[in-house]
């Protein structure tokens, strides 16, 4: 994996003629998520106010729209809620390429979002201060699963709060290191992207021409 390669192992372009200044390499910097990120909660709309959800069109993810997809490229939800239930609930609108994180329960699983979109409670969305930063970031948080599990609580359900998630510390690397993995695993979630939209739609046809065929609508 390219990010183990460059930001674990320091086998970074032009590694060579960079020095190992306390433990990392020159020009890095230590920090905590909440410097380099804004972490972001979602909220429910009340079940029993049916124009938060009737003919709703807003992207609304709870967790098991992400641990039951196959790729880290959300293509939609399996729920929409409406502008009402957006203003009348405690979810935010997050912009497109937001990272999102579940928090509750399952912990540690994550997603893209493609379009604007909101989310439940089960999730701390990751919106880098540095756009540039979103992939690494995310990469970051893949490759400390086991780290971020370890600071959930609770005796129902596991879940890691804001509070604890924004004081993990973090390494950042120089600029123009972070700006080039951007540009690299960018182009690989879009391929992903367009791959997973092809699925679907391979999908959609055969559950659409599958039961004609059976019942002799189409001529073979």
């Amino acid at each position: 994996m390219l990010y183990r390669e460059w930001f674990v192992h320091f086998r970074f372009p032009g590694h060579e003629h960079v020095k190992i200044l306390d433990g990392m390499p020159e020009g890095w910097e230590r920090g905590t998520f909440d410097d380099v990120c804004d972490a972001i909660g979602g909220g429910t709309p009340s079940t029993d106010r049916a124009e938060f959800w009737n003919d709703g069109d807003i992207p609304w993810y709870t967790p098991t729209d992400v641990t039951r997809n196959s790729c880290l490229a959300l293509l939609d939800s399996s729920t929409k809620i409406t502008e009402a239930g957006l203003r009348g609930s405690s979810a935010r609108m997050l912009p497109p390429g937001t990272v999102l994180m579940t928090s509750r329960a399952s912990v540690g699983f994550f997603g893209i979002i493609g379009v604007p979109s909101c989310t439940n409670q089960g999730f701390i969305s990751v919106l880098p201060k540095n756009s540039r930063a979103r992939m690494y970031l995310l990469y970051n948080l893949m490759h400390r699963v086991e780290e971020i599990r370890s600071h959930a609580g609770g005796a129902t359900y596991k879940e890691i709060s804001k509070g604890k998630f924004k004081v993990l510390p973090v390494i950042m690397p120089e600029g123009a290191l972070i700006r080039e993995f951007e540009e690299q695993a960018s182009e690989l979630i879009a391929q992903v992207r367009k791959l997973h939209t092809m699925n679907q739609k391979l999908a959609q046809a055969r559950d659409l021409l599958l039961p004609r065929l059976m019942n002799g609508e189409i001529a073979v």
